[in-house]
């Protein structure tokens, strides 16, 4: 048994006991009498946490029906009977799930309370200190079983800030493991993708290069090679960013990425207005990722032949992004992966704007507008 229960339960007993033996003392004329009294008192009071109000009622009808027996010219003593009446509504007060029936109770058991004490024949002159010492005996119950009440309700309602505390903190760990496996996706997504459509493009080529041009062939394999070089390097420092063993990689420029476009086929033409500032890390990861899904989207769906344009303004307290390319497929919305979505995730993440869609001449064109804060914005 816990704890918790274990204590209040010895505590419980500890009180019968001390009924029965009390009741057994007062009335030492006919111990018997005494003893049967508090025998039935005190298994009702073991009830008294979970039944206040119906054991009450018990000890109640106990109490009325004790106080007029007379054994040998002698009665249980007024003040057993208040013990026991004072103890069930002590209870009452404490544990009743009502306040307002827990005060309904306890004026009721003064009532009995002040009949048992006033038999008849009633003494005029002793009715005031009656009152007074019954009242004060009143004061002291009703004080110790609402301090015992409040406390209980402190503790409930400092067990339910600690709850909500705990339920708080796991919706905000799975909120983190929902944000960090969104950022794996993104990062696994952007590089794979990337890398791979390269490589099977220079693979193609290359394989229909081999015999009519040699040297070409060899290109699209020195190609494949760099790509798959940086792709593993670019997924080795992502590993080590999630184990906490790296940093968060630097070198993101915008003309890798143009580089890398122009040696799998794509005539880019780069262009940069403004005066290149120190860029926060996450929004230079985020200006290389969207440079890099375009010129994928452009490599994989312009058609043979791609050209691009990559524009890159740099204004006061933002980056302005434009990718546009000539591809031939019209208002043909590129493939239905996870492109367009990571770079909307990327722009937005930090506070920025993303647009992507057929332009007016032909083609496919991606806007995308990044604050230089470098702040995230939470989800």
């Amino acid at each position: 048994m816990p704890t918790s229960l274990r204590r209040p339960l010895l505590f419980d007993v500890a009180v019968s006991a001390s009924v029965v033996a009390l009741s057994t003392w007062w009335w030492h004329q006919f111990r018997l009498g005494g003893l049967i009294f508090g025998l039935l008192v005190g298994v009702a009071l073991l009830w008294r946490r979970r039944r206040p109000v119906l054991v009450l009622a018990l000890v109640a009808l106990l109490t009325a029906a004790t106080a007029p027996i007379e054994v040998d010219g002698t009665r249980l003593h007024e003040g057993m009977l208040l013990v026991a009446l004072a103890v069930a509504s002590h209870a009452v007060l404490a544990y009743a799930e009502s306040l307002r029936l827990a005060a309904v109770c306890g004026l009721a058991t003064l009532v009995g309370a002040a009949l048992l004490v006033e038999r008849p024949p009633v003494e005029i002159e002793n009715v005031g200190s009656s009152a007074v010492g019954l009242l004060g005996f009143a004061a002291v119950v009703w004080a110790a079983a609402l301090s015992v009440r409040f406390s209980r309700q402190q503790r409930a309602t400092v067990e339910d800030r600690r709850r909500a505390a705990e339920r708080e903190r796991e919706q905000l760990a799975l909120v983190a493991v929902a944000e960090e496996r969104a950022r794996i996706a993104r990062e696994l997504h952007d590089i794979v993708a990337h890398s791979l459509s390269v490589i099977v493009l220079q693979a193609n080529g290359g394989e229909y290069a081999f015999e009519r041009d040699p040297a070409r062939a060899r290109a699209a394999l020195r190609t494949i090679g760099a790509t798959g070089r940086d792709a593993l390097e670019e997924i080795r420092q992502l590993v080590q960013i999630l184990r906490g063993d790296g940093d968060e990689p630097t070198d993101h420029a915008v003309t890798s990425v143009v580089e890398r476009a122009r040696a799998a086929g794509v005539t880019v033409d780069l262009v940069v207005d403004g005066d290149p500032p120190e860029l926060p890390g996450g929004v230079a990861l985020a200006v290389y990722r969207i440079v890099q899904e375009s010129l994928t989207n452009t490599l994989k769906h312009a058609g043979p032949a791609p050209s691009a344009t990559v524009r890159v303004s740099y204004r006061a307290g933002a980056v302005e992004l434009e990718v546009t390319d000539t591809g031939v497929g019209g208002v043909a919305v590129p493939g239905g992966g996870h492109g367009l979505v990571g770079m909307r995730e990327r722009a937005t993440l930090y506070g920025g704007t993303f647009d992507a869609g057929p332009a007016l001449g032909g083609g496919w064109r991606v806007r995308a507008s990044i604050p230089l804060t470098g702040a995230a914005v939470p989800a």
